[in-house]
């Protein structure tokens, strides 16, 4: 990654939050670790499930429901289910790539195959991981325009 870097770490128990020092002799090879860094960081979505803590990359999960308060998020081949609100979750997820499709439910749009035609106006997403869930008529609208398939009516 970086020729010659020297990494340094130290675990503290008392420590609140984690922390990073930079050091380098220019600037720009410190900007490009610092980026590096926030990058990776944006990436990751932290979750605490029972007595663990897990890193889970965004782009893996394919979708989020919520039921009883838990939400369960799904990736293609693990489930997590957390004590956390769906409107928490959405605000730490790219926009560009999750949209909520219903009440209960967000979905990673990079990770639906096919869509169908449902009763009433809504619509089924059918994911990469075989599941297939409903898009509510109220979302229908900013999914198809999300994916480009449909253009933003006039207000």
């Amino acid at each position: 990654m970086f020729k010659g870097l020297k990494l340094q770490i130290e675990i503290g128990k008392n420590w609140i939050a984690p922390e990073v020092r930079i050091r380098a002799a220019e600037e720009k090879l410190a900007d490009q670790i610092a980026s590096r860094l926030e990058a990776y960081q944006e990436d990751q979505l932290v979750i605490k499930v029972k007595d663990e803590i897990i890193l889970l990359n965004k782009s893996e999960i394919i979708y989020l429901e919520v039921f009883n308060k838990i939400v369960t998020l799904y990736t293609e081949n693990e489930q997590y289910s957390i004590r956390k609100s769906l409107a928490s979750l959405k605000e730490e997820l790219p926009a560009e790539q999750f949209l909520q499709v219903s009440k209960s439910a967000l979905v990673n749009t990079k990770k639906i195959q096919k869509l169908e035609v449902a009763f009433s106006g809504s619509l089924y997403a059918y994911l990469k991981n075989g599941q297939k869930i409903t898009v509510s008529r109220r979302f229908v609208d900013q999914l198809k325009f999300q994916l480009g398939v449909q253009r933003r009516k006039a207000q």
